[in-house]
């Protein structure tokens, strides 16, 4: 079983399901073919899958990183669109915190 580590130490069983999501709501706002983003989405799992295949723990930040860098070579429009996504969900993420302090 491999392991993620949060940003805050959190750790947590990798979910291939959380990667495909996230990949598919930047990619489909692109002007792709739908066959060419199911591709796009489908090869770049099988790439983070590959990534992740041999260790037991793997920060967030380094498939972060993996799928950053297989967007750009494939679709920079979509790895424009997934960095905003991702910033959506950081700063969600914070205002559930601060909401749950309060």
């Amino acid at each position: 079983m491999i392991r993620v580590i949060k940003k805050g130490g959190k750790r947590e069983e990798f979910n291939l399901n959380k990667i495909k999501k996230s990949l598919i709501s930047a990619i489909e706002r692109t002007d792709l073919s739908q066959e060419k983003k199911n591709e796009l989405v489908e090869e770049i799992t099988k790439k983070v899958l590959k990534f992740v295949k041999e260790r037991k723990e793997v920060f967030t930040a380094e498939i972060e990183a993996k799928i950053l860098l297989e967007l750009e070579e494939n679709c920079p429009q979509a790895a424009k669109l997934w960095r905003e996504y991702r910033a959506k969900k950081t700063i969600e993420g914070k205002q559930s915190t601060i909401k749950e302090i309060s």
